[in-house]
């Protein structure tokens, strides 16, 4: 299935902080706010990503560790991202991600996980944000995501 670039994809942020790039195509600038969503075109995204913009590329050029995510299966796919041979799916840290790995229940299986999932600085962020939301009450897993984020838990 061809991808028409006129079309708009969604894209959702999943820092817990705005960003914002220059748009390539058109004048402007793009802006999102922490954790929203908004529309913008389908050459504007792979534009964006031929142009280097981290925060749609992540940090393999395939989309894992992204600070936002393509809502658009079909264009994620035409961009690497995804690749239903190879059954590979664009990694993304969001709520729902952290959720699970903090509620792991051994300290290998957790440990194990978040060094793998957890990466970039907004990925840290966010999953020490889900904890503090959760009030996650184990302190091993208070510690180890305090030695591992470099973040305190307890902001006070």
């Amino acid at each position: 299935m061809a991808i028409n670039p006129n079309d708009k994809s969604e894209i959702k942020n999943l820092c817990d902080y705005p960003v914002s790039w220059e748009r390539k195509t058109v004048t402007g600038d793009e802006y999102l706010k922490a954790n929203a969503t908004t529309y913008i075109t389908n050459a504007e995204i792979e534009t964006q990503i031929n142009n280097g913009n981290l925060f749609l590329k992540g940090t393999d050029d395939i989309g894992s560790h992204a600070s936002v995510y393509i809502g658009n299966p079909e264009l994620r796919e035409s961009l690497g991202f995804d690749n239903k041979e190879e059954k590979r799916v664009q990694l993304i840290v969001d709520d729902k991600k952290c959720e699970e790995i903090l509620g792991l229940k051994t300290p290998s299986a957790f440990k194990k996980n978040l060094e793998s999932n957890i990466v970039t600085n907004q990925e840290k962020m966010k999953i020490m944000n889900v904890a503090r939301k959760l009030k996650l009450d184990s302190y091993n897993k208070i510690q180890e995501l305090e030695k591992y984020c470099g973040i305190p838990f307890n902001t006070k």
